[in-house]
């Protein structure tokens, strides 16, 4: 019920920010109230685009204050971003990504694939293997012209808003390649909108697209510079520490940036460095006698193997999602699966519900388990003959069972 009230007045507080109101007091807010949510949700809330939302909206701080420090420390999160993505795909030795044969299994076994991602999975090796090298290309080499000067900057910019428009177009990634979109609207200034929004080009002075909406005082303003010179510092170290192997440096830093990594506002970076190539998939399902076994399937992780994709984002079904990450692992790192099934056999309603098919709606079943099977996409044929997306193997006991 607290969630539900929080959700409310942060609605009300965007509200609040849409229309201009104290727009320093309402950035910290927000950002207070999400990073609450994060801490508390754990496990469901740790994935990279909550972690990069807290860091953007920590840096909105800067917006009615510092437009120059603001473009540059919104730049240094993109390029972060997407440049620790490339580069950690290399450094990782994952050979996947070396010898360019990643995407011949992405698509399928990406956490959450939609309708497109089979037709990409269908196209031809070579275009595979281009494909990786156009990855690599826009987030190791296109990174770098962030700080270039406006046209290569300009440029950058729209070969990364089209970079994540093809990932939008063949995943599911919930709000994360909007809001790296939203991140690119920093490396253009006030005539790159302009020219898209009449047709010539105004003659104003190049700046940054917003303005101050109110004056922070001036004691207001000096906290603020030696908190982006904070920022910009850890930043430099935290990467110095993970790409440079400087683990060195004083203890009081090192300790300083672990405490500070809770806060989110300078965080790592690096989606997919290293490639998983099958799709383990846990089922849950019960039974009332033992012998004949009924599946529980969510709303959009495959189960049955003719179910249709769809597309979800920018929603996160995160228990879809973590039941993905769950799959690559066992019941003993991933603790939470047990409760998740006692809540099942409980008949807890808010659980059940997560479930697009409960096979026992009337009373939980008498034993539950936990399978694995692993999926992979069918070819054209396979489709054509039997109609599935999906074939599936069946691997294995993941949790043995729970019964009265």
């Amino acid at each position: 019920m607290f969630m539900h009230w929080q959700l409310l007045v942060s609605i009300f507080l965007s509200l609040l920010l849409i229309a201009g109101f104290s727009p320093l007091g309402v950035t910290i807010l927000l950002w207070i109230s999400y990073l609450s949510v994060v801490n508390v949700g754990q496990i469901f809330m740790s994935f990279q685009w909550d972690v990069l939302l807290l860091e953007a909206g920590f840096l909105s701080i800067f917006i009615s204050s510092f437009k120059l420090i603001l473009i540059f420390l919104f730049r240094l999160l993109l390029f972060k971003l997407m440049f620790s993505s490339g580069i950690g795909k290399l450094l990782s030795g994952d050979e996947a990504w070396r010898n360019l044969t990643a995407l011949d299994f992405h698509y399928f076994t990406q956490p959450l694939p939609n309708p497109l991602s089979w037709y990409m999975y269908q196209l031809p090796e070579w275009f595979h293997k281009l494909s990786v090298l156009f990855t690599m290309a826009v987030e190791i080499i296109v990174p770098i012209f962030y700080f270039a000067s406006r046209r290569p900057r300009r440029i950058a910019g729209y070969i990364t808003i089209i970079f994540q428009l093809i990932i939008m177009a063949t995943g599911n990634y919930t709000f994360f390649n909007l809001l790296t979109i939203f991140l690119c609207i920093f490396l253009f200034d006030d005539n790159a909108f302009a020219s898209l929004t009449s047709g010539y080009r105004y003659t104003v002075k190049p700046t940054n697209f917003t303005q101050a909406v109110d004056q922070p005082t001036k004691q207001i303003r000096v906290a603020l510079v030696i908190l982006a010179v904070l920022i910009l510092f850890l930043n430099v170290l935290q990467y110095s520490i993970r790409y440079l192997g400087l683990r060195n440096s004083p203890r009081p830093l090192l300790i300083a940036t672990r405490y500070i990594s809770g806060l989110h506002i300078v965080s790592n970076y690096g989606l997919f460095t290293v490639m998983t190539t099958d799709r383990p998939e846990i089922v849950i399902q019960g039974s009332n006698d033992g012998i004949k076994w009924s599946d529980y399937e969510l709303w959009y992780k495959p189960g049955d193997p003719k179910k249709p994709l769809s597309f979800v984002a920018p929603h996160q079904p995160r228990l879809d999602w973590q039941m993905w990450f769950a799959a690559l692992g066992n019941y003993r790192s991933n603790p939470w699966i047990i409760n998740l099934l006692y809540r099942i056999k409980s008949g807890s309603p808010d659980t059940v519900n997560l479930f697009r098919k409960n096979p026992f709606p009337d009373t939980p079943p008498v034993y539950l388990r936990a399978v694995l099977y692993d999926y992979e996409f069918t070819n054209i044929k396979e489709r054509k003959e039997t109609g599935a997306i999906w074939k599936r193997s069946y691997k294995g006991l993941y949790l043995p069972g729970i019964i009265n």
